[in-house]
């Protein structure tokens, strides 16, 4: 046999040994491998269902999160708009303040002049016033010396009134004395004798009406009389009546007399006067 057949041989006998041992090794690997891509396909099987469970949780996750973001993103927005309407707002109050303290300069600035010039009309207000009070003053004397003047003129007047119906009764008095006297010279009854009135000598006498009363018999008015002849009245005497400063009521003549009191009857009258309680009586008025 040939060298290169026996190699063959050999070769051939090592190659069928190596396919032995292979295939042998094959055939385990083969089942360990079938076996562990079960495990492989399970275990991947379990990861699928592992990595679809969170999946759907990082769905469910993912949604709420996009939820919170929608809301964060509106709240953002709103506090955005809001943000944007306080710049708003801060740039008017701002312009509104300028504008403020411009106002409240200007004030002042007026109050300054309007201080001036209320200084100024003060000034002329108390000059006004000075004058006013002088005006007032001067006024106030004139109308006093006004009513001054027109208390004598009634004084005056009155007085002239007085005079007038003194004058008047004077003249009765000496028309009746002149008649006295005629008779008296030619001898006839009625001569003047003691219970003739008279006037009243000396200092003059002052007194006051303290009652009015009428005679029930005889129907005339009996004046009392508040001086007596202490007072040195006497019967007969003539007594006048006046009112106030200088008005002429009426001419009495003494009819009974006390120490501090006299009894009179009314033998004169003014014109649409009567005697009151309280009337001033004088013996003769005087100037």
């Amino acid at each position: 046999m040939h060298i290169l057949t026996k190699v063959f041989i050999v070769f051939a006998a090592v190659l069928s040994l190596v396919l032995s041992v292979l295939t042998m090794a094959y055939a385990y690997n083969a089942d360990s491998i079938n076996s562990r891509y079960t495990d492989a396909l399970q275990k991947a099987a379990s990861a699928e269902a592992a990595a679809q469970a969170k999946t759907s949780a990082y769905a469910d996750t993912s949604a709420r999160q996009q939820e919170q973001i929608a809301a964060l993103q509106g709240l953002l927005a709103d506090v955005e708009a809001r943000n944007a309407d306080l710049v708003r707002e801060n740039t008017t109050l701002v312009s509104e303040k300028q504008k403020a303290e411009n106002r409240a300069l200007a004030i002042e600035n007026q109050i300054g002049d309007s201080l001036e010039t209320t200084a100024a009309q003060a000034a002329v207000i108390d000059s006004m016033r000075q004058d006013n009070s002088k005006l007032r003053e001067s006024e106030l004397r004139l109308r006093t010396r006004s009513l001054e003047l027109e208390d004598r003129l009634n004084d005056v007047a009155s007085q002239n009134d007085v005079y007038q119906a003194t004058v008047r009764a004077l003249r009765e008095q000496l028309a009746a004395a002149q008649r006295d006297a005629a008779l008296a010279m030619s001898g006839a009854s009625g001569a003047m004798g003691s219970d003739k009135p008279y006037e009243a000598a000396g200092p003059v006498i002052r007194g006051r009406v303290s009652r009015v009363s009428t005679d029930t018999a005889s129907g005339e008015q009996i004046i009392e009389v508040d001086i007596g002849s202490n007072d040195r009245v006497a019967e007969n005497m003539k007594l006048h009546v006046g009112r106030g400063t200088s008005q002429f009521v009426a001419t009495l003549v003494v009819v009974r007399t006390d120490l501090q009191s006299a009894v009179a009857r009314v033998a004169l009258t003014n014109d649409g006067a009567s005697v009151r309680e309280g009337d001033l009586v004088v013996s003769r008025f005087s100037n």
